[in-house]
């Protein structure tokens, strides 16, 4: 299904990008070709006032989970809607290949396995992919999902890691940190587990080496995303997955689930598909980018999306 209404996107798309003096050219086509042939005497003001907004745009589209208003990242969870996935089963496979080899930690040694790339490309995504397929549930005694903090604070973490493995709600407050890698400690032994630690972006060695005290000896293994290269070696990562970004259609997909949904039938408007598709265009195979770009004409008439997508793509004219 994907295929037919890719197909149909990519051919409303280049329908926009035809001759200016084509017959049928559209009204976008036309003040672009307008603004090329035509420039302005307050071009370069107006050029600053773009630049400026597009770059805030940018910054919103690649998916900083950010409430700018407070300053305070968007937590994660384990849980995902895999219908909503698209072009990571490579990526997923060499992930659970690292993960189902039998290796005990020893030495103070962890397994950890990095997922890299960068904001907006689906690090956290894959991570849910792997946490929550059923090779790994089968594999793993116990798995733990936690979000990491700006600060990496130690003892939270130790925390919900042990709420997680032990459910128990209370145990994330109560005593200090070594009651908590104590119990972590006696939790683990024995067991099989994976921790996922999601958006490790400013963790110091010092930090690691606290947190990992619990892990050694028992059979833990480690799944951190992070967009901070020196992390994977802070924490001596067996292998780093460098995410790369979506294919053109695999984009195209994500931003089509969250567009409005009238848009993925066969015989939606072409004029508006046409729009649509040069829009999705600009999320640069980002999936972060295309879900919001993609929620974003949800909230507004189709007759506004022509403006969105002038607000959103005029600095790449």
């Amino acid at each position: 299904m994907h295929k037919r209404k890719n197909s149909r996107f990519k051919a409303s798309q280049e329908s926009m990008t035809e001759e200016p003096q084509a017959a049928g050219t559209s009204l976008v086509g036309k003040l672009i070709c307008c603004c090329l042939l035509n420039p302005s005497p307050v071009m370069d003001t107006r050029n600053e006032e773009i630049s400026s907004r597009s770059r805030d745009l940018e910054n919103r589209a690649c998916g900083e989970r950010h409430h700018r208003s407070a300053g305070k990242r968007t937590p994660t969870t384990s849980l995902l809607d895999r219908s909503k996935v698209y072009g990571r089963k490579k990526d997923k496979e060499f992930i659970l290949e690292l993960l189902l080899e039998r290796e005990v930690a020893s030495n103070g040694r962890v397994c950890v396995v990095a997922i890299g790339g960068e904001e907006g490309v689906g690090k956290t995504t894959l991570a849910q992919l792997v946490y929550n397929d059923s090779t790994v549930a089968n594999a793993f005694d116990l798995r733990a999902w936690v979000f990491d903090s700006e600060d990496f604070d130690v003892r939270s973490i130790t925390g919900t890691i042990l709420q997680e493995v032990t459910k128990d709600e209370a145990c994330k407050l109560s005593g200090d940190l070594n009651f908590l890698q104590v119990k972590l400690r006696e939790r683990l032994s024995g067991k099989r587990s994976l921790i996922v630690l999601d958006d490790a972006c400013n963790v110091g060695y010092d930090q690691w080496d606290l947190l990992r005290q619990p892990f050694a000896g028992s059979e833990v293994k480690i799944i951190v995303t992070t967009r901070n290269n020196s992390v994977p070696r802070i924490m001596a990562a067996i292998s780093t997955r460098h995410l790369e970004v979506l294919s053109d259609d695999d984009c195209l997909s994500v931003f089509l689930d969250h567009a409005p949904p009238e848009l993925k039938f066969v015989d939606a408007d072409p004029k508006q598909q046409a729009i649509v598709a040069k829009i999705a265009s600009k999320c640069k195979g980002l999936p972060q980018a295309a879900k919001y770009l993609g929620g974003r004409l949800r909230s507004a008439h189709c007759t506004q999306w022509e403006k969105i997508y002038i607000s959103n793509c005029e600095i790449y004219i």
